[in-house]
């Protein structure tokens, strides 16, 4: 159950944009959150067609990974949306290769109108008091929608969002691959594509960080070991939209 309102979360993620200049594991961050962030992104772009034309970023926070898309995807029209004031004014400055507006995305009102051929939600729902509506919200909007979550399946995550200041301060909570499949499956989604990645942990001391992201690719190929102790889940699925 969650603990803090979306508001309360937004005043969090302001803060940390004011006293940071971005997030924590964006702006300057170390070793651990770069190499987590980059195997992120290459799961996101190994899953958008080269062709794509529109693309909607759900949740882009400070801007980070959307300059990414931009970068990526130069003949794309891209928007990101985020309920974080700080954190748009901060990707507006990043970024002009993407338009950005300040929407909730639990709020159907606040979003665009228009549909987009993919939309990415990433690292967003294990922070919205009703995670299920978001990804509702989502498919709405968005022909493909690609989701990129902490993974639920993980005992030590467990832990860490039981006792780490930043998740307890910021209302981490993460969810099973069952839970985010039956939410896609609830919004209209099909044909929901499951896979587990990334072993390095964000905020991880960078000697032993760099060992797992030496030993990455091996345990990424072991099922067992991806789907009960990787980093992250990815979705990928056809919406209502399409």
């Amino acid at each position: 159950m969650r603990k803090a309102t979306l508001k309360q979360n937004v005043g969090r993620f302001n803060d940390d944009v004011r006293a940071k200049g971005g997030y924590k594991y964006t702006a300057g961050a170390s070793y651990s959150s770069v190499v987590a962030n980059r195997r992120m992104t290459e799961a996101v772009a190994a899953r958008i067609p080269a062709a794509v034309r529109t693309l909607i970023d759900f949740g882009c926070g400070d801007g980070t990974y959307t300059e990414e898309l931009a970068r990526n995807y130069p003949g794309a029209e891209i928007v990101g949306v985020d309920p974080a004031q700080e954190a748009v004014s901060r990707a507006r400055v990043l970024t002009s290769s993407a338009t950005f507006i300040v929407a909730d995305l639990l709020d159907p009102g606040t979003l665009p109108q228009s549909v987009f051929d993919v939309g990415v939600i990433r690292g967003v729902i294990h922070h919205l008091p009703d995670g299920p509506a978001g990804i509702a919200n989502a498919a709405r909007l968005c022909r493909t929608l690609i989701i990129v979550e902490p993974n639920g399946n993980n005992p030590v995550l467990k832990l860490i969002e039981k006792y780490s200041r930043y998740h307890i301060e910021h209302d981490e909570q993460s969810f099973t691959e069952g839970e985010l499949v039956a939410w896609c499956r609830a919004a209209g989604c099909e044909n929901v594509r499951v896979d587990y990645i990334g072993f390095v942990p964000f905020f991880f001391p960078a000697l032993p960080a760099r060992l797992l992201h030496s030993l990455q690719p091996l345990l990424e190929s072991v099922y067992p070991l991806k789907k009960y102790l990787s980093g992250q889940i990815v979705l990928t699925c056809a919406t209502p939209a399409r």
